[in-house]
């Protein structure tokens, strides 16, 4: 008797905290009109309208006309184009350390061929048409 009214209680609890937390993110994820989105954003709204004509950010017109926007969307948009960023500015110094690395090996080649033969002028000229590349 016990246990059932025990368990009755705590499936009255789950749905009560199902209904707070759809609550919570119907409040969340809210609709932001086109102005709330530029002052979320920080953005222009020609800047903003430019976005939306090019479907570079996420956006819905239910009525064909205005512009909605989601929070929760547009806070993924932004972190994604920050993680991409990052991404590319990794690869171009790994970039940079390879070529980098390359120019120093091919350095120390010069060197040991115009050392290990001064009078040889056929080296000489290589190693003068790699300095000119």
């Amino acid at each position: 008797m016990k246990q059932e009214a025990i368990a009755k209680q705590l499936e009255e609890i789950k749905v009560l905290l199902k209904k707070k937390d759809d609550r919570a993110l119907r409040q969340v994820d809210k609709p932001l009109s086109f102005k709330e989105a530029c002052a979320y954003l920080g953005f222009a709204p020609s800047y903003l309208y430019k976005l939306t004509y090019r479907k570079v950010i996420p956006h819905y017109k239910p009525t064909g006309k205005m512009l909605f926007f989601s929070k929760c969307e547009l806070d993924e948009w932004i972190f994604e184009k920050r993680d991409e960023r990052s991404k590319k500015k990794e690869a171009e110094e790994s970039e940079d350390e390879d070529a980098e690395t390359d120019s120093s090996i091919l350095r120390q080649a010069q060197d040991r061929l115009a050392q290990s033969d001064k009078g040889n002028s056929t080296r000489m000229k290589l190693i003068k048409r790699i300095n000119a590349d």
